[in-house]
């Protein structure tokens, strides 16, 4: 489904892209893990995005594996627009005649890319073809069920799942968390500012596609806000994370838990140590989106 053609730009671009892939692999590239392809949302039957309680908790499960009662608070943000964004970009946004087209915009993303990384290591992370297109996917989909694999902005985390087997039961190992390691580094290294200095340069860009996908009257920022603060109120679980595998792809035991969105099972699948390193850059982030 391809969006509306926008009025082609200058394929140059800053050499910020990587920043602004980043924050994808942060927010949505360690989501990759053991799950069904669903189909991706046809334009204009796309479900609006999903509402979340006043202080964007997760609600409370029990028995082993169960979170912590208490989410972590979510810092208020200005208050909305009339008739506006409920979240205001925080800077100047340059005019959407000065994007490329999105059919032609992979050409400047990957020689912005090219200036900061070989080709070998963006591939590595990165599914680099209509990655716009991708990037707003992603992050539409995190505070729902699951992200479409097939339009995520960033492959598939490495390595097998370890599980420990007993009779009937099977558990998650704290072994699994190491696989995304090399994702919260990659987060870590990255200066806030600049990151969203490259999204408010290329958000035009991004907003033509989020409207393309079936919200022309919702605003692609009030997503991103929404996305970063599902994520922060995500639960820490205790105790042994059981898994069922009803056919080939690994599930929560826990209801409560299988029930979570996309973004707040990312918090659990990385461990509570490396939960809380992302969710340190998450609030970084979030402070630019909404000064």
């Amino acid at each position: 489904m391809p969006p509306p053609n926008m009025p082609p730009a200058s394929t140059a671009g800053p050499p910020w892209w990587l920043i602004l892939v980043a924050a994808a692999a942060i927010v949505g590239g360690l989501y990759l893990w053991q799950r069904e392809t669903p189909k991706p949302v046809p334009p204009g039957t796309a479900t609006p995005p999903a509402e979340t309680t006043a202080a964007g908790a997760a609600p409370p499960a029990t028995g082993a594996g169960a979170p912590a009662p208490a989410a972590e608070a979510v810092p208020p943000v200005p208050a909305p627009v009339a008739d506006g964004p409920k979240h205001p970009l925080p800077g100047t946004v340059p005019d959407a005649a000065t994007m490329p087209a999105p059919e032609r915009s992979d050409a400047p993303i990957l020689e912005a890319l090219l200036a900061l990384a070989k080709r070998d290591a963006l591939g590595q992370f990165l599914n680099l073809q209509d990655f716009a297109r991708r990037f707003v996917v992603t992050v539409d989909h995190l505070p729902r069920e699951r992200i479409p694999a097939q339009l995520s902005a960033v492959k598939r985390v490495p390595g097998a799942l370890a599980v420990a087997l007993q009779g009937q039961s099977m558990t998650l190992q704290p072994d699994n968390y190491a696989r995304y390691d090399a994702f919260v580094s990659f987060a870590e290294s990255l200066d806030p500012g600049t990151m969203v200095a490259i999204y408010l340069r290329f958000y035009p860009l991004l907003q033509q596609e989020y409207r393309a996908m079936g919200f022309p009257n919702a605003h692609f920022n009030d997503r991103v806000v929404e996305a970063i603060d599902d994520m922060l109120t995500a639960p820490e679980v205790t105790g042994p994370i059981r898994l069922t595998q009803p056919q080939v792809h690994y599930r929560f035991a826990d209801p409560l838990l299988e029930k979570l969105s996309a973004g707040r099972k990312i918090m659990i699948r990385v461990g509570p140590e490396r939960a809380a390193r992302i969710k340190q850059v998450l609030r970084a982030l979030r402070a630019e989106l909404v000064r």
